[in-house]
C-alpha cells in the first residue's frame, strides 16, 4: 500500500479513482470552484496539470470519499474503522487485562506500537532540490485562493511541525497559513494547539520558535496530524498506529526538526514571538468568513522539495461536502 502522496494519487488512478486535467486554470479561485462542483457530486480527486503561473501540478480532492478515506488508512470498507478505534482506545485508556483474551488483544496493540514506531532516512527524497535565501520565492507555489472574499493565497493541507524548547516534544498540526510576501507567512492557529503552546515557551525562554511546512505528504499523516491525541502522544506514531507501520523522517536542512521524508515540498522557518501580521478574513468550514486576526509571522530561509513535485491542496466550506 501507498505511504507517500504520489503512491496514493496512482491507487486512485488504478481504481478509476483520479482524474487528470490538462486544460489552463487558474489558482485564483477557479480551482476550487471546479473542485467543489466535482466534491458536491461525489466525483473523482483531480490532478491539475497546467496551472497558471506555477509550474507545479495542483492535486485535490484526494480524500474526497469515505471509500478513499479507506484507501488512505491501508482499508478497504468502513467497518474496519471499527476496530482501528478499539485500537486506539486500548491505547489512550489502558486497564489492567482481567482476562486472557483481554491480555492478548492488549498485546496485540503493544506490537502494533513497536512497529509503528518512526524510521530515519538520511538521503531523503523531499530534498533532492534544496533552495535557500534570496532564491527562495514561495510566489512559484500554486497557492489558491478558494472565495472571493478570501485575503490571500493560502497553505490548507501543510503539517506545521514545531518542538517544546523544553522537553524536545514535537507538535505536529493542520493549520491555515496565508502568503505575506515571496519569503513569509502567517500561521492561523487556536490559543490551545501544540504550536501556540511551543510559541509561548519560547517567547518565555526568549527564544525563536524553529518551524516546519511538510506538504503532499501521505494522506494518512495529515489525518493523523489533524486528529486530537493526548498531549504526550507522537503525531509521528499516532500515523504509524493509522497505517500499520512507520513513518520515514527526515532531519531538516536548517532547523533542527523532522519531516516526512518523502513530502513533497518542506518549508523551514522560524518565527521571533511578538510578531505578526494581520491573517484573514477567509471562508470558514462552518460556511461563513472569519475576521481578520493579528497572527505569528514566518521568517522562511529554507526551501526543499522531490524532483517534478505535486503540490497538495484543498479548501474549506459549509458541510457536509457530499454528494445530495
Amino acid at each position: 500500500m501507498a505511504r507517500d502522496l504520489r503512491g496514493f494519487i496512482k491507487i486512485l488512478e488504478e481504481r478509476g479513482q483520479l482524474r487528470r486535467i490538462s486544460a489552463p486554470v487558474d489558482p485564483d479561485l477557479e480551482i476550487a470552484e471546479i473542485s467543489n462542483r466535482m466534491l458536491q457530486q461525489g466525483g473523482p480527486g483531480l490532478l491539475f496539470e497546467n496551472v497558471k503561473g506555477a509550474s507545479f501540478p495542483v492535486a485535490v480532492n484526494l480524500m474526497g470519499t469515505v471509500e478513499r478515506i479507506c484507501w488512505a488508512m491501508n482499508m478497504q470498507h468502513p467497518q474496519e474503522l471499527e476496530t482501528l478505534g478499539k485500537k486506539l482506545s486500548l491505547l489512550q485508556q489502558p486497564k489492567p487485562p482481567k482476562k486472557i483474551s483481554q491480555a492478548i488483544d492488549f498485546g496485540k496493540v503493544l506490537f502494533d506500537v513497536v512497529k509503528a514506531k518512526p524510521g530515519r532516512d538520511f538521503f531523503p527524497a523531499c530534498q533532492q532540490v534544496v533552495i535557500e535565501g534570496d532564491d527562495l520565492d514561495l510566489n512559484k507555489l500554486p497557492l489558491i485562493r478558494p472565495y472571493p472574499g478570501d485575503a490571500g493565497k493560502i497553505i490548507t493541507l501543510g503539517l506545521v511541525i514545531t518542538k517544546d524548547c523544553e522537553t524536545g516534544t514535537p507538535n505536529v498540526g493542520v493549520y491555515r497559513l496565508q502568503l505575506q510576501s515571496k519569503n513569509t507567512m502567517t500561521v492561523h492557529w487556536l490559543s490551545v494547539r501544540g504550536g501556540a503552546r511551543h510559541l509561548r515557551k519560547a517567547a518565555e525562554k526568549g527564544k525563536k520558535l524553529e518551524i516546519a511546512i511538510a506538504l503532499g505528504v501521505d494522506p494518512l499523516i495529515i489525518m493523523a496530524a489533524a486528529t486530537p491525541i493526548p498531549v504526550d502522544l507522537s503525531e509521528w506514531l499516532f500515523a504509524g498506529l493509522y497505517g500499520g507501520s512507520g513513518v520515514n523522517l527526515a532531519k531538516c536542512k536548517t532547523v533542527d526538526l523532522e519531516v516526512p521524508a518523502d513530502s513533497e515540498f518542506v518549508l523551514e522557518g522560524t518565527i521571533t514571538p511578538g510578531e505578526v501580521l494581520p491573517d484573514g478574513p477567509f471562508g470558514d468550514h462552518m460556511g461563513y468568513y472569519g475576521g481578520v486576526e493579528d497572527s505569528p509571522l514566518i521568517r522562511f530561509q529554507c526551501m526543499t522539495h522531490r524532483k517534478d513535485p505535486v503540490y497538495l491542496t484543498t479548501f474549506s466550506g459549509r458541510p457536509p461536502k457530499k454528494k445530495r
